[in-house]
């Protein structure tokens, strides 16, 4: 029943966003913001495993956003290479950024794992705002769309936004498939109870670090495709704010729960989108809601959702909600 409840529910997303396009056009919404809810959703659920699952604070995310979109990027500039490449390229970019600032970050949990992260996250924000002569410093860097290789096509916008659904659907089965794995229910064990989860055997840097190495792919992964969207990388994706945005997305939606970060980009791109162009103030109302989603639903709009339908159908419905989010777990499922 859970599983048939949770293939339901994604099959109507996913017929949503089949007519996104067209839904979007009679709002006055231009396809270009449809594409940014599902990368911006594809880098909350990079948070989402690390805040959600693991139990970490990365609060400087953004860093390998913008390693991905400068990855892909420059490497187009400067070394031409084709659409699927410059992805890869900017992955790769925000890999090895992961790698370079993991092993400090290990050091330290709570507050203080977020702040250096925010400042290893600034420290490639000033290198790319620094180098003018190779990222264009404080105006960014414009970059044409490359064709995709071996079929020589310019994707438009329209054909962009059903090709990152495609990604975003991956990303989407790829993460279910993670958290439901035994590397999955670990990084619960070690977010409920790290000290447990040593005192069982259990290597928590180790899992941690790995998590943050699939989280960095997963925001180069956005990043890339966002840069490769606007045609476009400027040293602001790399900024604090940045990451402070995205980890609101993944708060508001519901951090913990497979389709929490989609709701909450959905919530924050499309409502920046449409209070920005009616009210110079826009963050005040975006702001306030994410004030009463922390103090009236700390669990998200849509953890708190599932639990008052948990409560209602006595609670069957929860534990459905830890089949389909993986977070169900015994001593006995936790490998060593």
């Amino acid at each position: 029943m859970s599983n048939r409840a949770g293939l339901i529910a994604g099959l109507v997303l996913l017929i949503a966003l089949l007519f996104m396009p067209q839904i979007a056009s009679h709002i006055g919404l231009a396809i270009s913001v449809c594409t940014e809810v599902l990368l911006y959703a594809i880098a909350a659920m990079a948070v989402n495993l690390l805040l959600g699952y693991t139990g970490v604070l990365p609060f400087g995310n953004a860093a390998f956003f913008g390693l991905g979109a400068y990855g892909a990027g420059l490497t187009i500039e400067y070394l031409h290479v084709g659409f699927i490449t410059s992805i890869v390229l900017g992955m790769a970019a925000a890999l090895v950024g992961a790698v370079l600032i993991g092993p400090f970050l290990l050091r330290r949990r709570g507050i203080y794992f977020a702040l250096l992260m925010i400042a290893f996250g600034q420290v490639f924000y000033f290198i790319a705002y620094r180098f003018t002569d190779i990222t264009g410093g404080e105006d960014g860097m414009n970059f044409a769309r490359p064709a995709i290789e071996g079929l020589g096509v310019v994707l438009k916008d329209q054909q962009f936004y059903y090709a990152m659904l495609v990604v975003f659907a991956l990303v989407v089965i790829g993460f279910l498939l993670l958290v439901r794995s035994p590397f999955g229910r670990t990084l619960v064990a070690i977010k409920e109870n790290e000290v447990r989860a040593r005192y069982l055997g259990l290597n928590t840097d180790r899992f941690i670090f790995v998590a943050l190495l699939i989280s960095a792919i997963m925001e180069g992964l956005a990043g890339a495709c966002f840069g490769l969207s606007i045609m476009f990388a400027y040293p602001l994706m790399l900024d604090w704010h940045n990451s402070g945005n995205i980890v609101l997305m993944t708060i508001l939606g519901g951090s913990g729960t497979l389709f929490g970060p989609f709701i909450g980009a959905v919530i924050f791109v499309v409502g920046q989108e449409i209070l920005s162009t009616h009210w110079i103030w826009w963050q005040i109302p975006l702001g306030a809601l994410f004030v009463a989603c922390v103090l009236g639903f700390p669990k998200g709009i849509l953890g708190t959702a599932l639990d008052l339908f948990s409560k209602r159908r006595g609670g069957f419905a929860f534990e459905a909600r830890e089949l389909v989010h993986g977070t169900k777990l015994s001593e006995r499922e936790i490998i060593p």
